[in-house]
């Protein structure tokens, strides 16, 4: 059973790393990290109370999904140390005329190491943020909402409801 819901949480990830470009935030990475403890905890609990044969595939099955989960983990902590690098200046925030969508935009200066610009993040559920605006050589984001779901941000039409980014590319096969 848990060894399922691991596999569901690394797929989900997976997913949203690959699809959404959803980004952890520090709050996140706290839960997440409880939720591992609490995973372990619980492997730890069913494991004493095994046969010594179920104990053994129970060891390979749990520690697989330790590791998978680690990886995880790992991964989105060391995005979050990555995105620090250069400065991050937070210019503004924006909501929608009906107070349904939150934009966070921030200025971004890599210095030597790339190039300036500005970055738009949709605030989601449970600390996740969505990247949807990304252009390289602009110092400011002018925002016009024509909707609760459309808005205009230096010139480009973005759709929230439709999921549309500007800036971003997604490779798909």
């Amino acid at each position: 059973m848990i060894f399922s819901l691991c596999l569901a949480f690394i797929g989900v990830c997976f997913y949203l790393m690959r699809t959404t470009l959803w980004t952890f935030s520090y709050t996140t990475l706290i839960v997440v990290a409880l939720l591992f403890v609490l995973i372990i905890y619980t492997l730890l609990q069913e494991y004493k109370q095994l046969s010594r044969l179920k104990k053994a595939v129970t060891f390979v099955v749990n520690t697989t999904s330790i590791v998978f989960t680690s990886i995880i983990i790992l991964f989105f902590a060391l995005k979050i140390v990555v995105y620090s690098f250069g400065g991050t200046e937070h210019l503004l925030t924006s909501f929608s005329p009906k107070m349904g969508y939150t934009l966070d935009f921030y200025a971004f200066d890599a210095g030597a190491m790339g190039s300036f610009g500005v970055r738009g993040e949709l605030d989601g559920p449970f600390g996740f943020k969505k990247q949807i605006y990304y252009e390289k050589h602009a110092e400011e984001a002018n925002i016009q909402w024509l909707t609760d779901e459309i808005v205009v941000i230096n010139g480009h039409e973005l759709n929230l409801k439709n999921g549309e980014t500007f800036g971003y590319t997604i490779n798909t096969r």
